[in-house]
């Protein structure tokens, strides 16, 4: 009896099953695919779009990215002009006494400079031996800078920058500290007479653009006056050889003692 309650319940279970999906008619089954298939499309394109959003994003910012680099670029190039313009308005056309008096000037203020650092400072920061008819000069981030002109071309003119005088800042062997005469032995001496070359040697150079340069050297290198200096053949065209270059000093009190001195011209 219990058996066939079974038999019963699942045929019964089992025609309502049918009915059921009996009463599912074709076209409402093809509309519901249709809009399972209408979701299934609409995320793709959702999906798709998210992406070429991204991609452009992506561009827009790359380009915005290398824009702004282009325009710091064209600002750092821009300064870099106002500033060798500066330089070049700057410059003073001076006498040979004015030379004088502004590198005395600037002598004694080194001079003062190097006893508080305990080191000696000598105007006899250039000189050279026998040489021919070119015109002496240093190299600088702004040029080549006229040190001693010769009777050959190319002349004053050709040259952006002119020396006004320098010095040189050491260490002296026998203690001296503040101004020394350096010079005091014969050219060939030179500076193996008071220099302790195994310590900073400074080479300052004046440049009628208001601009102080200046060359590190010594620390175990053996220095003399024409180190940092050439001489042009007697073309005017050619150098001998192209000597270390004379960077912008660093030293900004420096920087300010030349141009308090020829703002007085």
């Amino acid at each position: 009896m219990h058996k066939r309650t079974i038999a019963v319940t699942f045929i019964t279970l089992s025609s309502l099953s049918l009915a059921s999906c009996r009463s599912i008619k074709p076209d409402q089954q093809a509309a519901t695919h249709s809009e399972s298939l209408a979701r299934y499309r609409a995320s793709s394109e959702a999906k798709e779009s998210n992406q070429r959003r991204s991609i452009a994003s992506s561009k827009e910012a790359s380009i915005k990215q290398q824009s702004e680099s282009i325009v710091a670029a064209s600002e750092s190039i821009e300064q870099a002009k106002q500033q060798s313009n500066q330089s070049t308005s700057a410059k003073k056309t001076l006498t040979a006494d004015q030379q004088t008096s502004v590198n005395q000037a600037f002598l004694a203020w080194a001079a003062e400079r190097a006893t508080i650092g305990n080191m000696a400072v000598s105007d006899w920061y250039f000189d050279h031996g026998a040489a021919g008819f070119g015109d002496w000069f240093a190299n600088s981030p702004d040029g080549r800078i006229l040190v001693q002109p010769g009777t050959a071309s190319p002349g004053f003119n050709a040259y952006p920058v002119h020396a006004i005088g320098g010095c040189v800042f050491y260490t002296a062997l026998d203690g001296t500290v503040g101004k020394d005469n350096l010079d005091r032995g014969s050219f060939a001496d030179n500076y193996s007479l008071n220099m302790a070359m195994d310590k900073p040697v400074s080479k300052y150079l004046l440049g009628d653009n208001g601009v102080v340069y200046e060359l590190k050297l010594g620390n175990g290198h053996l220095t003399s006056t024409n180190d940092g200096f050439s001489e042009l053949k007697d073309d005017g065209k050619q150098a001998y050889s192209e000597p270390l270059v004379f960077a912008v000093s660093e030293d900004t009190a420096a920087q300010a003692e030349l141009k308090s001195l020829l703002a007085n011209y």
